[in-house]
């Protein structure tokens, strides 16, 4: 890396003559304004300088220059590339143009950015700056300079956290030190009040120990409020959140004002006109959702499970553009394949039932559409309109070939016995023309200076580097455009054989041969197209694609659901930051921004708000930066005997071999980042009385002396082999493949395939030939599973097994028909299995509920299938009896059946056997956990620990627990004493068969009614009489979405339709609101008092919440 040589920076200086020229008073006069002039070799272009500044070398490095838009283009043309014929003076005004007087040579060189601007006379102008400016100046316009020097040091890389009334003192005292080198700079007095740019010198690594100092020496000093006793008092930081909470939020109230504060301001009244109400908390959140969009393009809505993101992302669409005046407007909703037929039939039409909403399944609908709309005349909307769009369409695009072919050109011998050589020997880059190529490895060479320099190595492309498109062979390596095209299927091999055809057809044609003329167009009608690859996507365009090209300005907002399955850089990820970009207004939703690592929102953050990642001095490629700045890398060097001992020091040298992101999250993420662009959302605040959630704690097995015996054997052979490959590339594998037996072969041991080493002898490793099980022999782990079943079904509740090896690569790894045949043998037990193919993704909910309607009662399937947007009310217990190694997967299962809506208590279990690496793998999702939990809301001292990285990911670090021999913290009877007493109970009577005494229908009716929500004024529905013909009705099943079975009320319909339809049926009219139609009920419940008059729903947040409380 060149190093930069900032001491020699010296603004409008270098000479005498330059000197000169900027402390002439005549510049801002309008007969000799400052001016720059571009001689090309076809004209000369001058456009009026408003201010430059140049280093010592006559570089530019900041300028504002106004002309017209064809001189400014010629200019930003000529900057960008370079130039060394550029000069600055005096201009001289004639009668139609100005001439340049005095002038100096000045050069551009180097990277610039450019921004569009105006002059007062709203004159075209642009700025253009160096972007050596950004790392270590700062640019103070109109502004005073202690308050950019404060805002540069609390941005990365400094981050010093530092009060507003600290700045002057700073800026001061830096002056002071020579640590700040204000600089000369020429500019338009006309224009500004006031430009200064200065160099920062203040090192990284010295930054707070010089903040230490200002605060010691008590040239900083903190306000003055109380004496510090209390704070002593506090042990740890969940008491200080807890006794402080009140004040931070007030604090952090004043210095940001919220847009919407619930305690103050009332939600929009437009919500209370939606067919389905919103909860007071739902209305509120989607009321300042849609009041941010009015300052800003998107928003976040981050809401536990269940919390209602969809109703809230729906209204915050809706409710923007009623607050903007439009009835009309059309939306995309983009969201993953299992939600497309929920939003388009349920979601949308809930809440908005005369919207128009398409279902696109394919590009051509959408083609289709637009079309029409087209030839139409291009109407404007005029009511909402919803275009349902899945993430696999939207990125499913036609097959792509490598049209670039493999040059061999050599240049001439100048004797038969020299060696033949290649003027152009590879596959070359049609848009640069360096030759294709690929990085095998990196140095990274630590300079005296304390610069990084990565010295890299590449290998040239060959054929088979180019049998298909890939990361690593998509782009060209030096220029970075693409090298693929699109396949297409056509009639000829070659343009020539079509101008084959062609000529004939011409002459045919000339000739006024018609008879010949028909008959080469037949044959060319009925000549087959080239087949070759029949079956594969031909001339498929992505959805995406199609947009972006075609429909630039159709959507009026884009709603994107689940956004954290967007969050890598892939094909889908990159369809959001499309969408995002032609979409004027952007809404996304998820359940679990966070995942444990500051990574986890880099791409999301770039794709809805580039602004402020380009304003924090990221680019789209600095992955690794923000990693290093918010998060946490693990690097791993590898050097030889002779290079000192100390790596990382200034003049040593090493090979970087690997950097890996691991957990760790700054707070600074969510202040500087997520604070305005983020509202989280807990399901305790939408629903204030749910039914209780019990997690039972970790329930651990001990193995049959035959199993450990046969899991010991797996782990030596492991062992052995892992030993033998140290400091080779097959030592990785080896650890990995070693983790993922150890975890999934205690609950397979009867046809758990052997291991092979993938190297070009297949190598075995460990065979499980050597320990033989007897199928009809019910092994520890299953017979505790069949114990929890026999309670569960005795108590009526139908149970769905989560399990992670379904045989998708390894047919014998699949273990749902062993587990399927295990629960049967508990006596009422009916099961089913959820396999990807046993139905398509939309259909999938509805699948569960038919199942258990149809008297299932227990459902196997993987925790993938129903980690999204399915929800499980007819599912009240669920079973995790195997892991999954991903977090946001284990954590969007887990809550699946705790729902609004739901009536019967939820249980979640999780098994494991004890002494293997299934233990130790609780501990750790226990402990990732604490990270992504500090960061989406609640934040305790064991999370913020997390939170600040002293965990890795699943894989390295049950590796590293198995390396270093340490065994899972805590017990089963440990974890117990922590659980709820609700849980020690479940756990207590696993294996019992529980008798439930039932209750009336009436009770069990009026239990229901009890637990309803407050905002539901639903008190008539307790009366005796409304209760007996309720019950009547639904006995009679009249009433859908309920039905009694077995002597239990079963209730899964939504909510409002529901009371509506019992409503409805109840004769007797005493009961309803006066002067209130039936019909009423489809905008909103009706008032409990006869003698109250309609009005509007309530607004009032729940009592004890915070105004949008993040942390709790």
């Amino acid at each position: 890396m060149k190093r930069i040589d900032y001491d020699a920076f010296f603004i409008l200086g270098g000479n005498f003559m330059m000197q000169e020229m900027i402390q002439q008073n005549t510049f801002d006069q309008e007969q000799t304004p400052a001016m720059l002039q571009l001689e090309t070799a076809a004209a000369s272009h001058t456009s009026f300088c408003f201010a430059l500044a140049v280093n010592r070398h006559h570089q530019i490095q900041f300028a504002v220059l106004g002309a017209n838009d064809s001189t400014l283009k010629s200019f930003r043309a000529a900057i960008s590339m370079g130039t060394s014929r550029l000069y600055f003076g005096e201009g001289k005004r004639e009668e139609s143009h100005y001439t340049l007087d005095k002038k100096v040579n000045v050069i551009s060189k180097g990277q610039f950015e450019f921004i569009n601007t105006q002059t007062i006379n709203k004159k075209k102008a642009i700025i253009a700056f160096s972007k050596q400016l950004e790392a270590k100046y700062i640019v103070a316009i109109d502004e005073a300079p202690e308050m950019q020097v404060r805002d540069f040091l609390m941005a990365p890389p400094y981050g010093l956290p530092i009060l507003e009334e600290w700045a002057k003192p700073i800026y001061e005292e830096i002056l002071t030190r020579n640590l700040l080198q204000p600089l000369e700079v020429y500019f338009d007095k006309n224009e500004f009040s006031s430009l200064s740019i200065a160099q920062v010198v203040l090192k990284e690594k010295d930054c707070k120990e010089f903040l230490s100092e200002m605060i010691r020496s008590g040239k900083c000093q903190f306000p003055q409020e109380g004496t510090g006793e209390k704070i002593n008092k506090i042990q740890d930081l969940n008491e200080y959140l807890l006794e402080y909470s009140p004040v931070m939020l007030d604090k952090v109230t004043k210095l940001d004002e919220p847009l919407h504060q619930p305690m103050k301001d009332q939600a929009l009244s437009h919500f209370d006109t939606y067919k389905r109400p919103l909860f007071p908390v739902q209305a509120h959140v989607a009321t300042g959702a849609a009041k941010a969009l009015q300052v800003q393009k998107g928003i976040i809505i981050q809401g536990e499970m269940s919390s209602g993101k969809s109703a809230i992302m729906t209204a915050t669409v809706d409710g923007y553009f009623h607050l903007t005046g439009k009835k009309g407007y059309r939306t995309c909703v983009f969201v993953p394949p299992t939600l497309t037929e929920k939003w388009a039939k349920e979601e949308i039409r809930h809440l908005i039932p005369d919207a128009d909403v398409h279902l696109i399944k394919r590009t051509e609908d959408l083609i289709r559409i637009h079309q029409s709309w087209i030839q139409a005349g291009r109407p404007k909307p005029e009511k909402p309109t919803f275009f349902v769009i899945s993430f696999t369409t939207m990125r499913g695009d036609s097959i792509k070939q490598m049209p670039l072919p493999y040059k061999k050109i050599a240049l001439p011998k100048k004797s038969e016995e020299e060696v033949q050589r290649y003027y152009k020997n590879g596959y070359y880059c049609p848009d640069c023309g360096a030759k294709l190529r690929k990085k095998t490895s990196s140095i990274i060479v630590h300079q005296a200076n304390g610069e990084q320099k990565e010295v890299c190595q590449y290998k040239d492309f060959t054929g088979s580097d180019l049998d298909s498109k890939t990361n690593k062979n998509s782009v060209c390596a030096d220029c970075n455009s693409n090298i693929w095209s699109p396949k297409v299927k056509t009639k000829y091999a070659s343009f020539k054989e079509w101008t084959k055809y062609e000529n004939k057809l011409v002459q045919a044609i000339k000739e006024g041969n018609k008879p010949l003329q028909k008959q080469l167009e037949l044959e060319n009608r009925v000549k087959p197209y080239d087949a070759k690859q029949s079956g594969r996507a031909y001339r498929k365009v992505a959805t995406v694609e199609y947009i972006r090209r075609k429909m630039k300005h159709f959507f009026d907002a884009l709603i994107c659901d689940e956004v954290h399955e967007l969050k890598s850089e892939t094909a889908q990820g990159t369809a959001l930051g499309s969408l995002a970009k032609v979409c004027k207004k952007v809404v996304a939703g998820t359940g679990t921004l966070f995942g444990g690592r500051a990574s986890d929102v880099f791409y999301t953050l770039w794709r809805l708000f580039p602004q402020k990642m380009v304003k924090s001095g990221f680019e789209y490629s600095s992955f690794m930066e923000w990693n290093e700045t918010y998060g946490n890398i693990e690097r791993t060097y590898y050097h030889d005997g002779e290079v000192t001992s100390n790596i990382a020091s200034r003049g040593a040298q090493g090979t970087l071999d690997k950097t890996k992101v691991v957990p760790g999250i700054s707070p600074y993420v969510f202040t500087q980042f997520l604070m305005d662009t983020t509202i989280n959302v807990r399901f305790k605040d939408v629903w204030p009385n749910p039914v209780e959630l019990v997690n039972v704690p970790t329930i651990l097995v001990d193995m049959s002396e035959e199993q450990k015996q046969a899991y010991e054997h797996m782990k030596e052979s492991f062992e052995k082999a892992i030993e033998a490959a140290k400091g080779t590339p097959d030592a990785g594998k080896l650890w990995l493949s070693y983790i993922r037996t150890g975890n999934a072969y205690p609950d397979n041991m009867i046809h758990y395939p052997n291991y092979y080493l993938d190297n070009a002898g297949k190598e075995l490793v460990w065979s499980n030939d050597t320990f033989k099980f007897d199928e009809d022999c019910i092994q520890p782990k299953e017979k505790k599973l069949q114990e929890i079943l026999h309670t569960e079904i005795s108590e009526g509740r139908p149970t769905i097994i989560y399990v992670s090896d379904t045989g998708s690569t390894v047919k014998e790894r699949d273990v749902q028909p062993r587990l399927q045949k295990v629960a049967e043998q508990v006596p009422g037990a009916k099961v089913s299995i959820l396999r990807t193919n046993t139905v398509t993704p939309p259909k999938r909910s509805a699948w569960l509920k038919e199942q258990v309607n149809s008297g299932v009662n227990v459902i196997i399937c993987s925790q993938e299938l129903v980690k999204v947007g399915l929800d499980l009310l007819a599912t009240p217990t669920l079973i995790f009896y195997q892991l999954s190694f991903s977090l946001f997967t284990l954590n969007q299962a887990a809550r699946r059946h705790w729902r609004i809506g739901q009536t019967k208590q939820c249980r979640t279990f999780y098994l494991g056997y004890k002494e293997t690496f299934q233990a130790q793998m609780a501990q750790l999702i226990a402990q990732k956990n604490k990270a992504a939990e500090a960061m989406n809301g609640d934040a305790t001292s064991d999370g913020l620990n997390a939170m600040l990285g002293d965990t890795g990911d699943l894989q390295t670090l049950l590796i590293q627990n198995i390396k270093s021999g340490n065994k899972l913290k805590g017990s089963t009877e440990e974890w117990t004493k922590a659980a709820s007493d609700e849980s020690k109970r479940v756990l207590a009577n696993i294996g019992n068969v529980i008798t439930p005494v039932f209750e009336s229908i009436e009770i069990q009716f009026t239990n229901w009614v009890e637990k309803l929500p407050e905002t539901m004024d639903v008190a008539f529905m307790k009366e005796a009489q409304f209760v007996r013909r309720a019950v009547e009705c639904i006995k009679n099943e009249q009433v859908p979405g309920v039905r009694v079975k077995q002597n239990v009320l079963e209730i899964d319909g939504e909510i409002e339709d529901v009371i509506r339809a019992l409503t409805t049926l109840n004769t007797d009219k005493r009961m309803l609101v006066q002067k209130q139609d039936i019909t009423f009920w489809d905008s909103v419940i009706v008032e409990v008092d006869s003698s109250k008059k309609k009005g509007k729903r309530k607004n009032k947040v729940i009592d004890g919440q915070f105004e949008f409380d993040l942390f709790g």
